[in-house]
């Protein structure tokens, strides 16, 4: 390694900044002293405005995306009850192997590889069959794909209005603009470690007045620690307790929530926007594709083929020696493609450098 400073350039975790690191190693006070219930309390708040949300029930819990996953369908499906999943790739994959671990009858949508599900199948599929709920990943981290949640969503009520839609934030929440409210969603989830900033550990869930409302008369849950109804108290008053909540990690949380949004969450959204088109522009340029096309490209990652010559390991190994780590593939495509994140508090400057190391171990290769 280099004496040059590492850039940490992967789909998550992302880099966490000083600020962020301060509030996480603050003295480990008691979870239920007053000034902990205060900064708990304020970021449960923060998150609406990320989540798109005036209405409903925000949580955080301790736990990875994947958890978020399972609360969503574990609090609102009964075993036996169907279940459509929107997979653009192997994280909406997950979904469909949660929903048959849950006793959930699935059917799973798949789109061809980098690119989105085509309007009309999603259509041909509510029309055969109703569906209690149907899950959605806004950014697939595989693929790099964004899912058009305002027109699926939109095609959702007009076909099955009764249908529970589930969006997987994971990748999107804070890079990408989110609108429950606004496109019905009912259950939302996202992670810590990537637009947001925050180093991995927590999971954020918004619920519907609706997703409320169907877990209430559900008879028989199928988790202890992911069941809502025993987290709610805690969300609506953090002196309550279920399970101890990890204190420094919420120090964090809240200070990157309150630092991206004193500097407006339209910056964030167009900062994301701004590096992902030099980043294309320039990879472009040195023979690197984007797997999607552009309309259907997330502005949180990218995920590259190589151009002939270049071997994956090697110009990932070379790269990483200079201080600049980037991400394998994922699933079929491992070996042919690496992923690059963009997102949460990578900077130009930080683009512009990697970019400059990428150029030379090509030239170098």
């Amino acid at each position: 390694m280099s004496n040059r400073r590492e850039l940490l350039l992967i789909p998550g975790p992302t880099p966490v900044s000083d600020e962020v690191l301060h509030a996480l190693s603050q003295k480990t006070i008691s979870h239920t002293d007053e000034r902990f219930v205060k900064v708990f309390a304020k970021a449960l708040e923060e998150m609406h405005p990320f989540f798109g949300m005036s209405q409903g029930q925000t949580f955080i819990i301790s736990g990875s995306g994947t958890l978020g996953m399972e609360i969503s369908l574990s609090n609102i499906l009964n075993e036996g009850e169907s279940l459509l999943v929107v997979s653009h790739g192997y994280f909406g994959d997950r979904f469909a192997e949660i929903g048959k671990t849950l006793g959930l009858d699935v059917d799973i949508l798949k789109s061809n590889t980098g690119k989105t599900i085509h309007e009309d199948s999603l259509k041909d599929y509510l029309n055969r069959k109703k569906y209690a709920a149907i899950t959605f990943t806004h950014v697939d981290t595989s693929t790099g794909v964004i899912a058009d949640m305002e027109k699926f969503s939109k095609l959702v009520k007009k076909i099955s209005p009764d249908t529970l839609i589930v969006l997987d934030g994971v990748c999107a929440t804070g890079g990408v603009p989110e609108e429950m409210d606004k496109w019905g969603i009912d259950v939302i989830f996202t992670g810590s470690q990537k637009a947001i900033a925050v180093p991995p550990g927590l999971t954020m869930l918004a619920f519907s007045e609706r997703a409320l409302k169907k877990r209430r008369k559900m008879k028989k849950m199928r988790t202890y620690y992911g069941d809502i109804l025993r987290w709610i108290p805690v969300m609506n008053d953090p002196h309550k307790y279920f399970a101890t909540p990890p204190v420094n990690m919420i120090f964090a949380l809240e200070k990157s929530l309150s630092t991206i949004i004193e500097k407006g969450l339209n910056n964030y959204y167009e900062k994301h926007r701004k590096l992902a088109r030099k980043v294309r522009t320039a990879m472009k340029v040195f023979g690197f594709e984007n797997l999607p096309r552009e309309e259907d490209a997330a502005p949180t990652l990218s995920v590259f083929s190589y151009p002939a010559g270049v071997e994956d390991f090697k110009f990932r190994t070379a790269l990483k020696e200079k201080g600049v780590t980037v991400a394998g593939a994922l699933g079929k495509l491992k070996g042919k493609y690496f992923r690059m994140g963009h997102m949460g508090n990578i900077t130009e400057q930080d683009i512009d450098l990697a970019l400059k190391l990428i150029e030379e171990v090509l030239k170098e290769k």
